[in-house]
């Protein structure tokens, strides 16, 4: 009986120190965002450039992944099944939100990056 007991408390400990590591924050920029419902903006998201796409990394190792249309210069989500809408936004910066969630970033940073 003892033996089953401290095995089990063995296992216990040894998933506690799981996932108890945190990874480093994405390589890019600092842009403001809100997520979730009811949140303020603040400089927590990190955009990062991927190719042609453009990564919103979220603070809680979410993420939502972005293009613009070369033609249109369109933003618009690859993926998820939220669409994003443009908001009126500042000068010099684009103002939009996927779901509940709303971004406020800097012009030139959505910039596809010159060639």
């Amino acid at each position: 009986m003892f033996l089953r007991i401290s095995s089990a408390c063995v296992a216990l400990l040894l998933l506690a120190g799981c996932g108890q590591q945190e990874s480093p924050p994405p390589p890019g920029e600092m842009v403001e965002c809100a997520i979730g419902a009811g949140a303020s903006l603040s400089p927590v998201c990190t955009l990062e450039r991927v190719g042609s796409d453009i990564i919103l990394h979220h603070p809680d190792g979410g993420f939502r992944r972005l293009t613009r249309d070369p033609v249109s210069g369109t933003l618009s989500a690859r993926d998820g099944a939220d669409t994003l809408v443009t908001e009126p936004g500042g000068e010099g910066a684009e103002t939009f939100a996927i779901g509940a969630d709303r971004y406020l970033v800097p012009r030139a940073l959505l910039d596809p990056p010159p060639a």
